[in-house]
């Protein structure tokens, strides 16, 4: 019997599979199989169940022919259903059009010039919760930094960071109801509406941020209403999870690990914090998977796809793929292939990489200027989510 026979798959669509980790034993037998492995679902797809694709090769050629490959029953399981205003579940080419409105504001040089924003909402960040000698990172700096940034970003006033945070929290753990959406919609519902209003405060009083951007734009006839409401809401829950939990994660490992600690401290000294953050966003992988449907019967990956079977895209598999990456499974901010899938790839690729990134930088850079040193406090708590690799509280004290 072989390795990967040897080992048991649990239930890839159960929630309780995550609380504990990643499964990547399970990811790395599945990787080895001939074909692709069927996890059956009662609720959330259309033909009962999933294709768990895991190698890095398959899930970059799904990713790269969305007329075989569809978003538009929605990006994840349990599927949400349609909603053709969103971003998130169209292909090209009305998902090229409604990209295009926004990719330069988050394009690698814009972003450059957010340093002289960003790091005062960092520092200040840092500063308060060393003040008090810790608390819970989670809320108080991982989750903090981003809903900061991406409200500038988009224009939220400062006195309503807060509200958009619990509608953040909120709204993925509703992505993971499988009622065809429905739990999803009534959290979402309240954000969409509370854009549509910010449009109008913007139309009145227009400033620099993305709101007014696309305020304008709808004001226009370049966006419907409901297109509007959809790009917005999207804009901020995709711009703050993936940072909130790269943050989170990355700062247990630094507490937990005293090698990566002192490869975090090495990076900032020698100027190589762009390599060690794409390791921890690779290592990592805070979005783990995306899904798309088949658009009719074929054959791939040596497993023959019906019309409706719904593809898991496991980026937290790939990103473990040996046929990619040298010893897979170690922290090594030296490795010379970084083609990490942290941010998922093809026409729906995050646009809000750069600035993920910047954020962590930043992060990182003035946690040593300050010489801030944490430890653990507590024990972490992850959360009951199949799609997000999520860290709900990190306990840590100023050492």
């Amino acid at each position: 019997m072989s390795a990967a026979a040897a080992v048991q798959i649990p239930n890839l669509a159960n929630q309780e599979t995550f609380v504990a980790g990643v499964p990547h034993e399970a990811f790395d037998a599945i990787r080895a199989m001939s074909g692709l492995y069927w996890q059956p679902v009662e609720r959330g797809t259309l033909n009962g169940g999933f294709w768990a694709v895991t190698r890095a090769k398959d899930i970059a050629a799904v990713e790269s022919d969305p007329a075989t490959f569809t978003s538009n029953h929605g990006p994840y399981f349990p599927l949400p259903g349609k909603n053709p205003e969103n971003i998130l579940w169209n292909d090209p080419p009305k998902h090229g059009e409604l990209r295009r409105g926004v990719a330069k504001t988050f394009g690698p040089r814009v972003v450059a010039n957010f340093d002289g924003w960003v790091r005062p909402i960092v520092i200040e960040a840092l500063d308060a919760y060393v003040a008090k000698g810790g608390g819970d990172f989670v809320p108080e700096v991982a989750a903090l930094i981003p809903s900061r940034v991406m409200a500038r970003v988009i224009g939220v006033p400062r006195n309503e960071e807060l509200r958009v945070v619990k509608w953040t929290f909120d709204i993925f753990a509703a992505m993971q109801v499988p009622d065809g959406g429905k739990t999803f919609w009534a959290v979402n519902n309240p954000i969409r509406d509370y854009m549509w209003e910010l449009r109008a405060a913007k139309l009145r009083e227009p400033v620099d941020d993305m709101a007014t951007a696309l305020a304008q734009a709808q004001e226009r006839g370049e966006l419907s209403e409901a297109e509007y409401r959809s790009f917005t809401s999207v804009l901020l829950l995709a711009g703050f999870e993936t940072t909130h939990t790269a943050m989170a994660q990355a700062m247990r490992m630094i507490v937990e690990d005293e090698a990566i600690a002192r490869m975090t401290d090495e990076a900032v000294a020698n100027g190589t914090l762009d390599a060690l953050v794409d390791e921890f966003l690779r290592y990592i992988t805070p979005a783990m998977n995306m899904a798309r449907v088949a658009t009719r019967d074929l054959e791939f990956a040596g497993t023959k796809i019906r019309e409706g079977d719904v593809m898991q895209l496991y980026f937290v598999s790939a990103n473990r793929d040996p046929e990619i990456f040298e010893e897979p499974h170690r922290f090594n901010p030296s490795r010379s292939r970084k083609n990490h899938m942290a941010f998922g790839g093809g026409c729906h690729a995050c646009l809000g990489a750069p600035l993920a990134k910047l954020e962590l930088r930043i992060l990182f850079e003035e946690m040593h200027r300050r010489g801030i040193r944490l430890r653990p406090d507590g024990e972490p708590r992850r959360g009951r989510n199949t799609m997000i690799n999520q860290l709900l509280s990190l306990p840590l004290a100023v050492a």
